[in-house]
Parts: C-alpha cells; sequence; structure tokens
C-alpha cells in the first residue's frame, strides 16, 4: 500500500486512466480555496486540470445546467444515470435526478429508517447507496421513488458505519468508517464478506483497470 496524495481532497472520481480530485488549498477570503488536478496512473504524475474538466467529468456535458440547479457541487456524490441523465447525492439524503440536456426530472430527500443516505453506484436503472446511521445499504429505484432492498441493518454486525459505495462487474464495494474495512456484497446472490481492512477510517475505494485505490484518514493510497 502506497500513499500518493496527503494533502486534503474534498472529493475524487476515477477516470479512464487514473484519477481526478479536489483538493483544499487554504482560504481565498472568507471562502475556501479548491483547486482540480488529475493523476495519471501509468505516469505516476499529477497536473492541475481546469475546473470545467473536473465537472464535465462529475456532470457530464450538461454540468453547467446541473450545478445551476443544485449549487454546491463539490459535498456531493454524482454518478452518471441511464442516457445523458446523471443522479446527484448529498450527505443529506436530497437526492436529484437530471435527463437529457441537465433537465431535472425528480427531486426528494432518500432515507431509511429517517437515516439519511451516502454515495451513489448505479446498478442499472437502480442506484445503490450507503446508510451510515442506519449500518446497512439499500438499493433505490428512481422510477419507482422508493427503496427495493436493504443489506444489514442496525440490529446486525454486516456494516459499521457505511460511508461509500462502488459497484465493479457484479461486486459492491462497501465502505465501512467505523469498522475500519471494506466490505463486499456479491450481487447475484448477496453474500457479503470482509475485502481489505485498514488501521484507519476507510471514506472511499474505487478501482481503474487493474489498479486499487483507497481514501482514508491520512490520504489517498494505491493498494
Amino acid at each position: 500500500m502506497e500513499r500518493i496524495i496527503s494533502t486534503v481532497v474534498v472529493d475524487i472520481l476515477p477516470h479512464a486512466s487514473g484519477f481526478l480530485f479536489a483538493e483544499l488549498s487554504g482560504k481565498s477570503g472568507e471562502e475556501d480555496k479548491i483547486c482540480f488536478y488529475s493523476y495519471e496512473q501509468d505516469k505516476q504524475e499529477t497536473f492541475p486540470i481546469t475546473a470545467r474538466t473536473f465537472l464535465t467529468h462529475k456532470f457530464g456535458e450538461d454540468f453547467r445546467e446541473v450545478i445551476d440547479e443544485i449549487g454546491d457541487f463539490i459535498s456531493c456524490d454524482a454518478a452518471p444515470l441511464g442516457k445523458n441523465g446523471v443522479a446527484v447525492v448529498y450527505a443529506s439524503g436530497e437526492m436529484f435526478i437530471f435527463g437529457a440536456g441537465g433537465k431535472p426530472v425528480w427531486q426528494g430527500n432518500v432515507s431509511y429508517q429517517d437515516c439519511p443516505v451516502r454515495d451513489l453506484a448505479v446498478d442499472g436503472k437502480d442506484v445503490w447507496c450507503a446508510v451510515p446511521d442506519a449500518g446497512c445499504v439499500i438499493q433505490f429505484s428512481p422510477a419507482e421513488g422508493r427503496v427495493t432492498l436493504r443489506i444489514g441493518g442496525s440490529a446486525s454486525s454486516t456494516f459499521a458505519e457505511p460511508v461509500s459505495v462502488t459497484k465493479s462487474g457484479d461486486m459492491l464495494y462497501v465502505c465501512c468508517r467505523k469498522s475500519q474495512k471494506i466490505r463486499t456484497i456479491h450481487l447475484p446472490d448477496y453474500d457479503v464478506r470482509d475485502y481489505r481492512r485498514f488501521r484507519e477510517p476507510v471514506h472511499k475505494f474505487f478501482k481503474v483497470g487493474d489498479m486499487e485505490y483507497a481514501v482514508l484518514d491520512s490520504g489517498v493510497y494505491k493498494l
């Protein structure tokens, strides 16, 4: 395991040759100053990029229409959904679904047992989300506007404060902040197993080709 970024990363997005990230780099007046970078894994190099490049990758070509609607474009999670659409969710559980052209098609607060969801992983027409305060992950149907499946729960020890989800193939990877683990769900049969364990909280996990990355308290690591 190798740490490749030790600064404060406030957003991170995998892409075909590595990942893009937004870094907190001090204050500009009374506001936080955010700078944007790309990490290229083949060259193991980091270089600055424009906010436009970052936002296009996060929200698609219609990012201007999306951010005009949502405002805060850093502290949300986003994922492509359907044809030229994107799903956006905040830690409050507020979720937006945008269609082609950045047109809003649905907005609401998504929760399980009054606990808000976090993060997004698209699975066909549905999305998976983590529910930290309820100790579970849920499958949510934007078309039906309801939770269709739950795995784990406050009465079980399956997931200890799950904060993010990533889908790769038929696996869902769940980062659990409290237990400092990544656990997997094999989606064909919903079998849950340990995948990685750390010595500090883990916040996000993703794959780029054969490489795996994790965001921990102390930085971004290549696993």
